[in-house]
């Protein structure tokens, strides 16, 4: 069954299960995104999008991807798939923007009236991106940064996220009392929306994660053995490092929510990473991208401590583009997800317009740093 009628099957099936005196915020969040899109699209369709947010296109934008997956609703719509990776490299040619490194773009940046460019990142270091879209990257002659977790290297990382899509994946239903939710499970669309729901529920609260941990453990999931099957190793990252057309950056130890944790924890986060990836790849690594950076899991502190741990810069996934202002403060770079499947060509114009940020905003704030 398409994933469209999966959709509308499961939306009507958690309607009828949900008590009459909640029904108006369950439409309400149901409405809410497809309102938003509505707007989106009309704005792409009548050529609007330019003109609308005008004021939020900056000189530079970095771009966010996971998993490259030939298969992406076996994995449960987690990941881009390769012809996605192709029209999206398309899209930023066509939109008058060079890729090039961190490096050059922050160079660029300094200049007067820069050359609009585009910052490709990878992170977490899947295996996919070695064997699926490193291909692909050089078909369009496409430099990326890689930002790389100790933990997914030697396979003692939380990969909490990884345990839930296997549960959900291989059962019908997932009982779960802390959300005081059975979700059932028998389609792509429900496996999805559960794993979206759960994660979102998560939110930056590492109690959360400690509670879904506990909730997993019963299922027997051994987590090297499911690093083993999705991410790289110590050889396959050496042989991904010494392409030219990649740079290695930092994404901390244990990839936690930075902003739970102590300043003296944060800093060993950042210099265990940063010495564990030189000595692996022989390389400096000057970049780092905070595991999750949305506001909830780092801010001004994570920022002024990744300038004491000696990176040159740090991504957040604060959505907008990358203006001059922003080499004021490096440390707090916006970072735009595309990496998501299925992916409309108006969300897409969306993100590299301006006009996702120009939405979010209310039209108000085009520089994205804290928020």
């Amino acid at each position: 069954m398409p994933l469209f009628f999966q959709n509308m099957r499961r939306v009507f099936r958690e309607l009828n299960e949900t008590p009459l005196s909640d029904l108006p915020v369950a439409l309400t969040g149901y409405a809410k995104p497809k309102i938003e899109k509505g707007i989106e699209t009309g704005a792409f369709r009548l050529g609007l999008m330019n003109l609308l947010s005008s004021r939020f296109r900056g000189p530079g934008i970095a771009l966010m991807f996971h998993e490259i997956q030939t298969d992406v609703e076996s994995e449960l719509l987690t990941g881009c798939p390769p012809e996605q990776l192709r029209e999206i490299l398309r899209a930023i040619k066509s939109d008058g923007r060079d890729v090039v490194t961190i490096e050059e773009g922050l160079a660029q940046l300094g200049q007067q009236n820069p050359k609009p460019f585009a910052l490709l990142t990878l992170d977490d270091a899947y295996r996919d991106n070695l064997e699926i879209a490193l291909p692909i990257l050089e078909e369009f002659a496409a430099p990326t940064t890689l930002f790389v977790p100790t933990g997914m290297i030697n396979r003692q990382l939380d990969v909490w996220w990884l345990e839930l899509r296997a549960v959900l994946k291989h059962h019908e239903t997932f009982a779960f009392p802390p959300m005081d939710r059975v979700f059932v499970c028998a389609d792509t669309a429900s496996k999805a929306a559960a794993l979206r729901k759960v994660t979102a529920w998560v939110g930056t609260d590492q109690g959360r994660v400690n509670e879904l941990t506990a909730a997993l453990a019963p299922y027997g999931m051994n987590k090297a053995s499911l690093i083993d099957s999705y991410a790289m190793d110590d050889a396959t990252l050496k042989q991904f490092a010494a392409h030219p057309l990649v740079t290695i950056g930092a994404h901390t130890t244990t990839h936690r929510f930075m902003s739970q944790l102590s300043d003296d924890e944060v800093m060993r986060e950042f210099k265990d990473n940063k010495e564990f990836l030189e000595n692996l790849i022989g390389q400096r690594v000057e970049f780092l991208a905070y595991p999750y950076g949305t506001e909830g899991a780092c801010g001004e502190r994570e920022a002024n401590l990744a300038k004491e741990a000696g990176f040159k810069a740090a991504f957040t996934t604060r959505p907008g583009h990358v203006f001059a202002e922003h080499l004021k403060l490096p440390h707090l770079l916006p970072r735009i997800d595309v990496g998501y499947f299925p992916q409309r060509k108006a969300a897409l114009a969306s993100r590299l317009s301006g006009f996702q940020r120009a939405m979010l905003t209310g039209w108000k704030e085009p520089i994205a740093t804290l928020t």
